[in-house]
């Protein structure tokens, strides 16, 4: 299920321009796919033929039956849930003048949003492989060369992603009591740990609230001070003063 390039309008002088097979099959594969990411593999060929505004006998010759259509649908799904350039264009224009918890909101609200999305489709594929029959151990060629790509991407996505995590949290870097890696791996852990979740956890807390949590932390400015004062004891008479960061020898 080699990903679908989604082509322009053909229409040329209020005329349709004839379409080759390619064309048409990313022309109804992008009609369809905000269906088929809310209905997932129960969306019916009727439907799927009235979103793309053809015959369901279209449908079959362009795509063989309706698990292959759904199949390539969700796989054009993931690819722009999990695609780098948009990834790195998203980052690119968070505002770097707005306040540090601003930022930080919009990072976890855009990777909340694709994280999401490509969850969903890989639901999608997952109950279109065991639905299917599919085995492991058995994996055609097409299936394993997708598999290679998408992990490609992903490598990819994921070197986008740290890039611009580390340009969002740039004019601030000064700020951080932690390294920039690590800031980055708790923005990333903020965002993943709101997916997967059982129902007897709580909901995630919006993106402002975690924004600010990762900022300022979870503890009172007054209830910092007076840790440290204690953490640190009084000296003995003669005694060299000890920083709160010393270690024991």
């Amino acid at each position: 299920m080699t990903p679908i390039p989604v082509s322009p309008d053909p229409a040329v002088a209020g005329r349709a321009a004839p379409m080759s097979p390619d064309d048409r099959r990313a022309a109804i594969a992008a009609a369809v796919l905000p269906l088929v990411g809310e209905r997932g593999v129960d969306v019916t060929t009727r439907e799927l033929a009235d979103a793309a505004g053809v015959a369901e006998g279209t449908l079959f010759r362009a795509f063989g039956d309706k698990d292959t259509l759904i199949g390539a649908v969700a796989v054009e799904g993931l690819h722009r849930a999990s695609g780098p350039d948009a990834t790195r264009r998203e980052l690119a224009a968070i505002d770097l003048g707005l306040p540090l918890e601003e930022r930080l909101a919009q990072v976890i609200g855009l990777g909340r949003r694709r994280m999401a999305d490509a969850v969903r489709w890989m639901g999608v594929l997952r109950t279109l492989h065991h639905r299917t029959g599919a085995r492991e151990d058995a994996a055609p060629e097409h299936v394993r060369r997708l598999r290679a790509e998408l992990g490609e991407q992903r490598d990819r996505q994921r070197h986008a992603t740290v890039a611009g995590l580390t340009a969002v949290l740039a004019p601030d870097a000064h700020r951080l009591r932690v390294p920039v890696d690590v800031a980055v791996a708790l923005l990333e852990a903020s965002i993943a740990g709101t997916h997967g979740r059982v129902d007897q956890l709580v909901p995630a807390p919006s993106p402002r609230v975690v924004a600010d949590a990762l900022v300022h932390g979870i503890v009172h400015e007054e209830e910092k001070e007076r840790d440290r004062d204690a953490a640190v004891p009084e000296n003995p008479p003669g005694a060299r003063p000890r920083s709160p960061h010393s270690q024991e020898s």
